[in-house]
Formats: C-alpha cells, sequence, structure tokens
C-alpha cells in the first residue's frame, strides 16, 4: 500500500523505525517543554510546530538543578513534567525565526509563564540559560508538537501524552552524529554529552547537529561511572547503508542532488530496489532514494563517504 502526497506538501521521513514491540508506560500529565524550539513544521496539519522528533531520547526536567540558573519560568517548567532532549551534559537551545513567529518561550525570560522569543529577532540564537542533565527516561515515537499551541487556541491538544519508549524493544536509526558513527556492535550505549562542554539542541529543519555533545543523539558509553544513569541500551548491530558521499555529507542532500552513490547494502537489498521505477508522487521504496529507505536520509558520512545505520536494543 502507498499513501499519495497531496501536491505542494513535503513529504516527512524521521530518522527512526521500531523493530519489536517495546514497552510504553502510561505517564500522565508529560509534555514537551515550552521553551523548546521548532524543529519542523506539520505540513500536512496546518503548519503545526514540531518540537520533538521521532528517535530523539528525553528526559524530564525535574530538579532545578536541571538549569544553570533558576528564574519562575524554568521553575513552572519542571514543576510541570516537561520533557527535553536528555544529555549527560549542558546545552543551549537554539532559536531561530520559526520561533518568533510562532511565539515560543523564551527560556532566558524570567517572569511566571515565560514571555514570547521577542519578535524583533534579538532572542534568535543560542539561549543563555543552559539546560543541564537531564536523564533519560526513553525515545520519542512520534512527533510531539509545541506545548504553545495550548495557549494560543482554545481547546486545541495537539498531543494528549507523548508516546515514549522506555525498554525492551529495538530501534534502527542512522548514524548522524560524530559519536554514532563510532559506535561498534556489542558498545554499550548512552545519551550524548561529556558532562562539562555545552552542546546545543539546534531547531533546523532536516539537519542535525554532528557533534557528540548533540542532546537527544546517542555515543558509546567508556564505563564513566558519573554518566552511568544516562546509559539507554546496546548496539547489536551496525551496517554500513550505502558509500561514495563525500565527506561529512547528509545522505538525502547528497541522492537529491543526483549523486551516485556505490556500494549499496546487498544484505538488506538496496541495491536491487535501486533499481525500482515506482510512480512519481507516490511514497514507494526506490522512488528518488536509489532504493535507500527514506528513514535514512538523515545519515550523516564519516570521512571515507560510507553512511551507516544502527541498530540500539533499548532498556531503561
Amino acid at each position: 500500500m502507498s499513501i499519495r502526497i497531496a501536491r505542494g506538501y513535503e513529504k516527512i521521513h524521521h530518522p527512526y523505525q521500531e523493530l519489536y514491540e517495546g514497552v510504553r508506560p502510561s505517564i500522565q500529565g508529560l509534555r514537551a517543554a515550552k521553551f523548546l524550539p521548532i524543529s519542523m513544521l506539520d505540513k500536512l496539519h496546518d503548519d503545526d510546530p514540531i518540537v520533538l522528533l521521532p528517535g530523539t531520547f528525553v528526559g524530564r526536567a525535574n530538579v532545578t538543578a536541571n538549569f544553570s540558573s533558576s528564574n519562575t519560568f524554568t521553575d513552572e517548567e519542571f514543576a510541570a513534567r516537561a520533557l527535553a532532549p536528555a544529555a549527560w551534559g549542558k546545552y543551549t537551545v537554539q532559536y531561530t525565526a520559526l520561533d518568533t513567529d510562532f511565539g515560543t518561550h523564551n527560556i532566558d525570560d524570567a517572569t511566571a509563564g515565560g514571555a514570547a522569543v521577542a519578535t524583533d529577532g534579538t532572542d534568535e540564537g543560542a539561549s543563555t540559560m543552559l539546560v543541564q542533565n537531564v536523564k533519560p527516561l526513553g525515545v520519542i515515537t512520534a512527533p510531539v508538537y509545541s506545548e504553545v499551541l495550548k495557549s494560543k487556541y482554545t481547546n486545541y491538544k495537539r498531543d494528549l501524552m507523548p508516546s515514549v519508549l522506555m525498554g525492551n524493544y529495538s530501534v534502527v536509526i542512522p548514524a548522524i552524529t560524530d559519536g554514532e558513527r563510532a559506535i561498534e556492535p556489542g558498545d554499550i550505549v548512552r545519551v550524548a554529552g561529556d558532562g562539562t562542554s555545552t552542546g546545543n539542541h539546534k531547531a533546523v529543519s532536516k539537519q542535525y547537529n554532528t557533534a557528540n555533545t548533540t542532546p537527544g543523539r546517542l555515543m558509546a558509553w567508556d564505563g564513566n561511572t558519573g554518566s552511568a544513569n544516562y546509559v539507554v541500551g546496546r548496539c547489536i548491530d551496525k551496517y554500513k547503508i550505502a558509500g561514495n558521499g563525500g565527506s561529512g555529507t547528509r545522505l538525502g542532500t547528497v541522492v537529491s542532488a543526483g549523486t551516485s552513490l556505490t556500494n549499496l547494502n546487498s544484505d538488506h537489498q538496496f541495491n536491487t530496489l535501486k533499481k525500482v521505477q515506482t510512480v512519481p508522487g507516490l511514497g514507494l521504496s526506490g522512488s528518488g532514494t536509489q532504493g535507500i529507505p527514506a528513514m535514512f536520509e538523515h545519515a550523516v558520512s564519516d570521512s571515507a563517504g560510507d553512511y551507516f545505520a544502527l541498530v540500539i536494543k533499548v532498556d531503561l
């Protein structure tokens, strides 16, 4: 079965796929933090703003120590059981023109409820306040929309409860960051960060940070006891998706540019899907992707031009 995408709309592929049944505890009241910047707009639902994408490991901002300094707004955020990308370390949030247009609550504002990101653009860019040491609860399985929607529109609930997988399941993700490309089968993995340096949670559609400190992403655990609470599972498989993409390039960009990829994974039959001719406008395997499943379009190549996928057995 294929799904026709309406003319003029964008087809969105998230960097995440579940392999086995997982545990989804029902935790009432979870929601996205109001200060999270917009990652992309949902073109199929009136440009509703998405702040957490599937495949992002998240945790609760539940103590004042989660922020480098406290103010009335952030106090309300952790009291309200807000979710934010998990990380062992500190990170800024990056506001863009999307947040200016929508009115995302500014993490740097100290007033109750938090004022919106300034319409004059002065609040765009990295925040001053740092989010830090957010311990992982699980991984987001479906797009999570901005909580600001509820305050803008009467009785408008886009997410009744975010879906968070917490254990006994396996997922496939493309290797996007430097840390993820360094993960090998058998490695215990944890959320990114090093406990001291500052990463950033970037709000740019289809463009992820590639640094080891990128919040919500993964890296191999080195046995450091200080980061033991940030371990999320183990890598049980790693395989190359394709090669010949050039160093540090995003797979979706290379495919759309018409670059001929080599060494398509034959075990997963990407090499045979490359030959499939499909009908334009239908979301079938092989259409415009050289046979590579679209969820991998976010993968970033290593220095040799190779792209990788990781199979992670998650147990929190």
